[in-house]
């Protein structure tokens, strides 16, 4: 067993007597009734949390809109094993157990956001407040999903319309102001349903200025602005046809990245997202027929196109003065989705294909005032065609069985023009991955599950050809010949749903062979390489008890402990023990929350890697709900680290930057409906 230091023990324990104590009063009620979360990400048909094998975590519109989110990282850091990544306020990503972004695959409304990660923003493309709710997998949990998987999967889920059975208009305004960062956010949207024809729109627009850190000091180079519209509806041709059309828009522009960094962007420089857009056109065809032991079949064509394009200046050294980049990542997507009734045996299979397009350029400028063009990748497309399936086998009343499997083809082709790439080339590559797990209900609402898996994930396009000049003749480049990632995975979990009493205890274990990450080949060079084998293990606890009327008090701990095998030192994208313990009431219309997040310091580092101290910052806020004018009105107040605490995020540090989160944020919501 990995040994805690005392801090760590202390939490995990806390958290443990929280929930043994709601245990003893949760089993004198005389409730039946539990609260399980459904899910759709995981199995690709609604699941409950509870008779889902492996972890999983939700985060809703009321929370994102309760907590002041500035954006999703903030809103999936509350989740136990998710970790914020301190890009920017506005291009923050996560880390989920050790493993991030290109080990982690993004999806909106079941589609993948491609893109680069040097300079990343994936999470920034959606604006919060379209979020119906985001759904976690943490881990290779599932085989819907194929490369990248290994870390596990975010799906953010935007708001739809429904079919109703007569006529109804509704809709939704968020008007949310903060002082840090300071600026205004607004969101309306407006839908039309029936009982065969419904529509939505949204629009919503986002501004922060570069916000202030705990010690009053500005953190230049972190603002943003974008604008996000959206277009959806669907059509019930009739009891078994229904088809789902959807157009989305982002403009991102002006948005901050405070710093570059000494692993993948140039020591000291500012990198400004001049614009950053996205554009998503989806088709979604669903057949149900009755009678049939296949019950749904959906076909999902979807085209996707990021624009981007940085700025990067103010080095500090070297021969340039500034650059330019610029990158499109364009994505055709195609998947078949079956659903089969076969007695004890829930059946999901089905095909995917897609082909995601890049082609960047970038702009250099020399400190002598030469202007030239270099390509940092070369235009390059990946072609990935697989198969999946997923069986739900019910073997008893108390048992479940889930079996996956999958199965990709990847053709790479690059056209050159790089040292990295020379005068072109292609790569193939074939994978799969599978995994089984057992969940057994013992005793309502306990359940138990066992999961073992393996999985894989395939150099991208930027790991494998990418050439970014550094600044002072140094370069960050890839490597063709890098091989896939592959992965065994298993986690045992406990659960529990009930109503007054929640929660989730795991752990898991991550085995990484031909791990990819950046390492030094000196004079300020670095190169995509596969340091071999990688370690991560931890576990995690989180609990939720409404141990009074209207009372409920909530805590969380993770900790993951990461080792690069190979070189027998500590994996650097690891973060420290961390977690989250609150209260909240509900008094009639009114509720109001106190918490506090947390983290334990970070001293299991590389070398060349900065330790992080220990932090705790102090949340508040409060609402109120009514009902008026026949419109629904909600009010919140909240204000995050109350204390001004002034502190790092050790997933920041991690990238060599050394810049502090921000101070104290006070932030004010309106949100009416009908």
């Amino acid at each position: 067993m990995i040994p805690l230091p005392p801090l760590p023990r202390l939490m995990m324990c806390a958290c443990l007597l929280l929930a043994l104590a709601g245990e003893a009063l949760a089993a004198d009620t005389s409730k039946p009734s539990t609260l399980d979360e459904v899910l759709v990400t995981a199995r690709g048909i609604p699941s409950p949390a509870s008779k889902t094998p492996g972890s999983v975590g939700v985060v809703t519109a009321e929370d994102i809109r309760e907590t002041g989110s500035v954006s999703v990282a903030d809103a999936l850091a509350r989740i136990p094993g998710v970790t914020k990544t301190g890009d920017s306020p506005w291009g923050a990503d996560i880390n989920i157990r050790g493993l991030g972004r290109d080990q982690v695959v993004v999806l909106i409304d079941g589609v993948r956001v491609n893109t680069t990660t040097d300079i990343n923003g994936r999470l920034g493309v959606v604006n919060q407040n379209d979020i119906e709710r985001v759904e976690v997998l943490k881990g290779p949990i599932s085989a819907l999903y194929g490369s990248g998987s290994i870390g596990g999967v975010v799906n953010i889920i935007t708001k739809k319309g429904r079919f109703t059975k007569n006529p109804e208009w509704h809709g939704e305004g968020s008007l949310t102001g903060s002082t840090n960062p300071q600026g205004p956010d607004a969101y309306a949207n407006l839908s039309y349903s029936s009982d065969d024809f419904w529509m939505l729109g949204s629009g919503g627009w986002r501004e922060g200025a570069s916000y202030f850190d705990g010690r009053g000091v500005k953190t230049k180079n972190t603002r943003f602005e974008d604008w996000q519209g959206k277009l959806a509806g669907a059509f019930k041709w009739s009891e078994a046809h229904s088809t789902m059309l959807q157009y989305q828009s982002m403009d991102g522009s002006q948005i901050g990245v405070p710093g570059g960094n000494s692993k993948g962007l140039p020591v000291n420089a500012d990198v400004t997202l001049r614009e950053n857009d996205r554009r998503m056109l989806q088709l979604v065809h669903t057949w149900t027929p009755k009678g049939m032991a296949l019950t749904e079949s959906s076909l999902d064509l979807s085209w996707q196109l990021l624009t981007r394009y940085p700025r990067i200046d103010n080095y500090t050294s070297g021969t340039v003065a500034w650059q330019q980049p610029s990158g499109t990542h364009e994505t055709l997507n195609g998947r078949w989705k079956n659903v089969f009734a076969l007695g004890d045996h829930t059946l999901v299979a089905g095909a995917e294909a897609s082909n995601w397009d890049m082609r960047s350029r970038a702009e250099v400028m020399s400190t002598a005032g030469v202007l030239t063009y270099a390509m940092p990748v070369p235009d390059s497309s990946q072609l990935t065609a697989g198969v999946f399936a997923e069986d739900d086998w019910k073997l008893a009343p108390a048992w479940t069985l889930n079996l996956g499997g999958r199965a990709d083809s990847v053709h790479i082709t690059n056209g050159g023009g790089t040292p990295v790439s020379g005068s072109g080339g292609e790569k193939n590559d074939a994978n799969w991955g599978a995994h089984a797990g057992l969940t057994y209900a013992f005793s309502d609402p306990w359940s138990a599950s066992l999961m073992a898996a393996t999985s894989y994930r395939t150099p991208n396009i930027l790991e494998l050809y990418k050439r970014i000049a550094l600044g002072g003749g140094a370069f960050e480049v890839g490597d063709p010949n890098l091989k896939s990632e592959e992965t065994r995975f298993f986690e045992l979990s406990l659960k529990r749903s009930g109503e007054s009493l929640r929660l989730n205890s795991a752990v898991f274990a991550n085995f990484i062979d031909n791990f990819i990450t950046k390492e030094s080949t000196g004079g300020g060079n670095y190169k995509m390489v596969n340091i071999g084998a990688a370690t991560l293990m931890g576990l995690e606890q989180s609990v939720e008890w409404d141990f009074a009327t209207g009372w409920m008090a909530y805590a969380n701990a993770a900790y993951t402990y990461g080792r690069d095998e190979t070189h027998a030192t500590w994996l650097p994208f690891v973060a420290p023990l961390s977690g989250l313990v609150g209260v909240k009431q509900t008094i009639g219309p009114w509720w109001w929350a106190v918490e506090s997040q947390w983290a334990a310091e970070q001293t299991n580092t590389p070398s060349e890697t900065h330790n992080s101290q220990a932090w705790a910052i102090l949340n508040v806020r409060a609402g109120y709900k009514m009902d008026a004018a026949g419109l629904r009105h909600e009010f919140t107040l909240g204000v995050n680290n109350l204390t001004n605490e002034s502190y790092t995020n050790y997933l920041t540090t991690a990238r060599g930057n050394v810049y502090r989160e921000p101070g104290t944020n006070a932030y004010m919501n309106y949100h009416v409906s009908f």
